[in-house]
């Protein structure tokens, strides 16, 4: 029995043929909210992610999963004809199309925005790439490393000023990208609830990457000086450091400043327990906690 849809996007059709991360997300953002996404895999293997194990669940990559809940699915070999005949028939009934391929193939397939719309002046059709469709580098591949790099997140990232560029945890330009693409997909099925049409969405990691460094960027156009990695600081406010271990191991306690004044205030957090079997607390811990005066 297939389960009832629920949510504000209930009766948007969406054809997934993105792989691997950024395009994916965006199809699962508009799938947990009720959109008929149907994934659209290469016959010859299908998404990369099937590949990337373990963990593997009942058979199937815990990767692959993650990223195509609540999505239907379809193999397709878009560079036969039967295939793009078969994708084009699914075209005029789709509100949406996501792709994340390299800069031209869609257009060597013969699957291009041009040819699509003329099928269905109403589809949506989105573009998620390494730098965008336009500009110096829209025909280079590009990854989440190479975003942080460029898009300047790895040079505000780390312990302290003088050390190697660090890499951000998780893959954020590849997540960032998947919900950009989502919202602009959002703004124009709005739009096209009014009018009837469609349009081209094209969002890029390095404009993800971008997206994150808000206040560093502000801080650079401003003074023309790069506030550089600060470890677990933030530029602009306080208390946002590390808390220093006591002796006893439950009680933490710092000093801070408040940006832009000269005063300090002791900030303490009491009664900070393990829980029982845990391993001992790091000396040093990053704070995202509630905290009162002492």
């Amino acid at each position: 029995m297939t389960q009832q849809r629920t949510g504000p996007l209930v009766g948007m059709r969406v054809l997934d043929l993105s792989h691997v991360m950024a395009g994916p997300v965006c199809g699962l953002m508009l799938a947990d909210m009720g959109a008929d996404v149907i994934k659209v895999e290469n016959i010859k293997g299908g998404d990369d992610t099937r590949d990337m194990v373990p963990p593997v669940i009942n058979g199937e990559s815990g990767s692959f999963m993650m990223m195509n809940r609540n999505k239907r699915g379809i193999a397709l070999d878009l560079k036969a004809e039967a295939g793009k005949e078969i994708l084009k028939k699914l075209v005029k009934t789709a509100d949406v199309l996501i792709e994340n391929y390299r800069h031209d193939t869609m257009t060597r397939l013969g699957l291009d925005y041009e040819v699509l719309c003329a099928i269905n002046p109403g589809l949506i059709y989105c573009s998620v790439s390494g730098f965008g469709r336009t500009g110096p580098f829209s025909t280079q591949g590009g990854f989440d490393l190479v975003a942080q790099g460029m898009s300047g997140l790895m040079s505000v990232t780390g312990e302290a000023p003088g050390r190697p560029p660090v890499k951000v945890g998780p893959p954020v330009t590849d997540i960032t990208a998947g919900i950009l693409a989502a919202m602009g997909v959002s703004a124009a099925y709005a739009k096209k609830l009014q009018t009837g049409k469609g349009q081209k969405i094209d969002t890029s990691l390095f404009e993800a990457g971008i997206t994150h460094t808000y206040w560093q960027s502000n801080i650079a156009f401003a003074t023309g000086v790069s506030p550089g990695p600060m470890g677990s600081a933030h530029p602009l406010s306080a208390p946002i450091r590390r808390l220093k271990q006591l002796m006893d191991g439950s009680t933490w306690a710092r000093q801070t400043r408040r940006t832009g004044s000269s005063s300090s205030t002791s900030l303490e957090i009491k009664q900070l327990r393990m829980m029982p079997g845990s391993s001992p607390m790091p000396i040093e811990w990053p704070i995202w906690m509630r905290w009162s005066r002492p």
